[in-house]
């Protein structure tokens, strides 16, 4: 999300229209640094559902605010800032 947002801002500042792999790479990069650090999160996570003895309703009510909201808003918002990017206004 940080990555492909400053990237894309400054594109489109700049007037440059990037190819499809220069718009899309640093979703990658995004979505591989928001895995590595939903990763080192998870185990935590588990760890600290099990110490509190929550049913299993709330334990995948707290993974999926933990682990799954967060991934999910930064592939959006990066998908947007990519899509931004290469837009082209049509006469």
């Amino acid at each position: 999300m940080l990555i492909s947002r400053i990237i894309a801002r400054k594109r489109i500042a700049a007037g440059i229209r990037p190819s499809f792999k220069e718009a899309w790479l640093p979703v990658a990069a995004d979505v591989v640094l928001i895995s590595l650090l939903l990763a080192l999160l998870f185990l935590p996570a588990v760890t600290l559902t099990i110490i509190m003895q929550l049913t299993l309703f709330w334990r995948i009510l707290l993974l999926m605010v933990l682990i799954y909201a967060p991934f999910q808003i930064v592939i959006i918002v990066s998908t947007i800032w990519a899509v931004r990017s290469r837009w082209e206004e049509k006469p």
